[in-house]
């Protein structure tokens, strides 16, 4: 089983299609005294997110936070089993919350993937600008809806670089159902251009960090609503054509 990937000192990606399940977005990890979580992964790969925590020493229990990009069921649908085996808590923006504590079918994605979506308790809200002391690091919140009315993207400061935790901001899918707005979407690219980072992840990458993020920042918002496929296969589908 492949093991967390770490990135920078104290900075790991922990979950993702690669690491976890094939249906899970990346999800990273903050160690440090109060270790915390940026997304957590679906329900399926939790117990994969297990092994890899306890592979760098951690349990479960040891988690004191999820900071959530958004509230989506390949992103933060394990956070359930994760409040079973600790006192974390889940931070997400306003304009998911709801979703997330009703465990809405639709605007949780989980029909992509044929699963529920186990509600839960959102713990505290995250605001545009506000930064985040998280040990060496800070994190500021960058609201940039579009995917979702509630996606966030992360500055990431560790004093040494700047990296831009975009979650679903950069090539996420575009649905009604979820509440996806092109036009948010495209100031929120236009947002994210305001700032300064030399490095990236998104929601969906391997377990490495992109260079010349802002270039490709960039190129993402001009080819932004080019053209839609309507021919998704959801996750949870199996045929073949």
């Amino acid at each position: 089983m492949p093991k967390a990937v770490k990135l920078t000192d104290n900075f790991y990606a922990i979950s993702g299609d690669k690491l976890t399940h094939p249906w899970d977005a990346s999800a990273y990890l903050l160690t440090g005294s109060e270790p915390i979580l940026i997304d957590c992964g679906g329900s399926e790969g939790y117990p994969a997110l297990k092994h890899n925590l306890a592979e760098l020493g951690l349990q479960p229990g040891d988690i004191t936070k999820v900071i959530a990009t958004h509230g989506h069921w390949d992103h933060v649908g394990g956070f359930a089993q994760l409040a079973e085996e600790s006192q974390a808590e889940l931070w997400i923006h306003e304009n998911d919350r709801e979703q997330v504590e009703q465990g809405d079918y639709d605007r949780t994605a989980a029909f992509l993937y044929g699963k529920p979506f186990p509600a839960v308790q959102v713990h505290r809200t995250l605001n545009d600008g506000e930064i985040l002391q998280v040990g060496k690091f800070t994190l500021e919140v960058i609201h940039t809806p579009g995917h979702s009315p509630g996606s966030v993207s992360l500055l990431l400061k560790d004093g040494i670089h700047n990296v831009l935790i975009a979650g679903d901001t950069l090539w996420g899918g575009y649905h009604p159902r979820v509440g996806s707005d092109l036009t948010a979407w495209e100031h929120s690219l236009d947002k994210l251009l305001t700032y300064d980072f030399d490095l990236m992840t998104f929601g969906h990458l391997p377990p490495t960090l992109v260079y010349d993020a802002k270039k490709k920042v960039a190129e993402a918002r001009r080819q932004l609503g080019t053209y839609f496929n309507p021919w998704f296969k959801p996750m949870c589908e199996t045929f073949q054509y």
